[in-house]
């Protein structure tokens, strides 16, 4: 038995013509010639060895065998869109680019993103860290796809998690008295490192960094030692740590929200973004 070979364009030809009503109809539609449209019927029939159409005085109509192939080759069609839009959806979220501020890449980051990697192997994941006002200027200018930034006061996004802001020093010690007062804190534009000089700044108490790194280990390991003091959150505090009361002329500290921005609307990511969302991540 001899294989058909039918082409995209004769079924679309074929169902144009029934659907519009006719071959002039559906030349028009197609920007085809009545004449091209024929032949392309004539083409698809001789592939098929089957009489797809009728004469009826000025009519044509559906054959038998015409009616039966109609259901196919719309099924046919729809298959063959359902399969472009599904690769096509998938090329556009080949890669996924996420930017995450440094205070929030510990903790159970890492494992939903494990996860993320198994329901989605096929995509590839980037994540770089940074501090919010540098992720945010390369999220407005397309760098990343999704980003999670720690802010006083957010502008965009949507805020998925608080904390308060909390002094933390070595267990069983007290605010020190000692003048200039030694802090520890990450290592450039730190929302936390932000606050806390801005706050001795306002009470008049001198400061010092005494401690820089971007490792939450290494820091709290600085403070739970006795080297300095610390802005963090206060889901921050573990063994070792506690925290401390300033004196009244300290003002207090602010509030930090975790805040999700997301661009774009494939299904992996929004799958992460979901995720992120229901996990509630906490800034450490």
């Amino acid at each position: 038995m001899k294989q058909a070979n039918v082409s995209t364009e004769l079924l679309q030809t074929f169902v144009t013509v029934v659907e519009s009503g006719g071959f002039i109809r559906a030349a028009q539609h197609l920007y085809k010639t009545q004449s091209t449209v024929s032949q392309q019927i004539r083409k698809l029939e001789t592939e098929l060895d089957a009489n797809l159409f009728a004469t009826s005085g000025r009519r044509r109509l559906l054959t038998p065998a015409g009616e039966q192939f109609l259901g196919y080759a719309k099924r046919w069609l729809a298959l063959q869109d359902e399969a472009l839009f599904a690769l096509a959806k998938n090329s556009l979220a080949a890669e996924i680019r996420l930017g995450v501020s440094h205070s929030l890449s510990e903790g159970v980051l890492p494992e939903l993103l494990a996860q993320f990697s198994r329901a989605y192997p096929h995509v590839n994941l980037v994540v770089e860290t940074g501090y919010g006002n540098e992720l945010i200027q390369r999220y407005d200018s397309g760098d990343y796809d999704l980003i999670l930034t720690l802010e006083r006061e957010p502008l965009a996004g949507k805020v998925i998690g608080t904390a308060a802001m909390v002094w933390i020093g070595k267990a069983g010690s007290e605010w020190s008295g000692l003048h200039p007062l030694r802090l520890a804190g990450y290592q450039g534009a730190c929302e936390f490192r932000q606050a806390a000089t801005h706050a001795l700044d306002q009470a008049g108490i001198p400061w010092r960094i005494v401690y820089s790194t971007n490792s939450l280990a290494a820091l709290m390991a600085a403070v739970r030692a006795g080297l300095a003091v610390t802005v963090r959150a206060d889901c921050a505090v573990s063994a070792g740590l506690a925290i401390l009361a300033p004196p009244p002329s300290v003002p207090e500290l602010p509030t930090i929200s975790v805040v999700l921005r997301n661009r774009t609307l494939s299904e992996a990511s929004e799958w992460l973004a979901a995720a992120l969302q229901k996990t509630g991540l906490q800034a450490a």
